[in-house]
């Protein structure tokens, strides 16, 4: 009998595990066999529990959404749709999200490298329409929130609670699914989701990031200290 080995992964979150097993099983996006993947999926959490992983909420509501598809997929057809239409499209978001992600820190990586190359040449000042101390205070107005948030938490339930680290790269994917959608939007209210500290730094160097590779605008609302964040479009010349 063959012996099934699983190998374990650092995973960005649920959707980034489905997309593992669908490329690596070769399977059509547009047409998941849920039963098969929703097996496979958790396979990979079974394994991640009996190595005594800590195991992300998200992940463990992925595998109930998985069961959940998988159910109605066994009851009789109607012209209902498709029940794997939501994860279809929150698939192919992410895919898409995360592959300008790599496209950007690849374009980073070539820039630093002619940048290195070539220093004697000598680029104009990039204006930006924002002040450093106000994204700074920006920073500080919603650390803050979060450092009070912390606070008031019951110490049991700050022992339960996963103490998740996020990757800068992950945090890309993020802003750029929301400014994606919402195209302008509110420093404060982009990262009203934000829940802890660890997310919130994490989120901020990413945008810093999006910021120096000018793909993301800042701007100011006149007379007051709102700040804008808008995704920006390349001009076509």
């Amino acid at each position: 009998m063959e012996t099934l080995r699983i190998e374990i992964e650092k995973y960005e979150g649920p959707l980034d595990l489905l997309l593992t097993l669908i490329s690596k099983h070769k399977i059509d996006i547009l047409d998941i066999p849920i039963s098969n993947i929703a097996d496979q999926y958790m396979e990979h959490i079974e394994a991640m529990r009996s190595l005594n992983m800590d195991i992300a909420v998200e992940f463990i509501y992925m595998a109930a959404e998985l069961m959940l598809i998988k159910s109605k997929m066994l009851l009789p057809k109607n012209d209902e749709e498709d029940p794997r239409k939501p994860l279809v499209d929150a698939l192919l978001e992410y895919q898409r999200a995360k592959s300008t992600a790599e496209f950007l820190k690849i374009r980073s990586e070539k820039y630093f490298d002619r940048f290195a190359k070539q220093p004697d040449i000598i680029e104009l000042p990039y204006e930006r329409p924002h002040e450093k101390e106000q994204l700074i205070e920006a920073f500080e107005r919603i650390y803050s929130r979060l450092a009070a948030k912390s606070e008031q938490k019951n110490e049991l339930f700050e022992n339960l609670s996963n103490k998740r680290e996020y990757s800068i790269e992950e945090k890309t994917i993020w802003l750029l699914r929301r400014l994606y959608r919402i195209k302008k939007v509110d420093f404060d209210e982009l990262f009203k989701q934000i829940n802890s500290i660890n997310e919130l730094c994490a989120a901020f160097l990413a945008l810093l990031q999006l910021i120096g590779n000018e793909r993301i605008d800042i701007s100011r609302k006149p007379g007051t200290n709102t700040i804008y964040v808008a995704l920006k479009f390349p001009e076509r010349k």
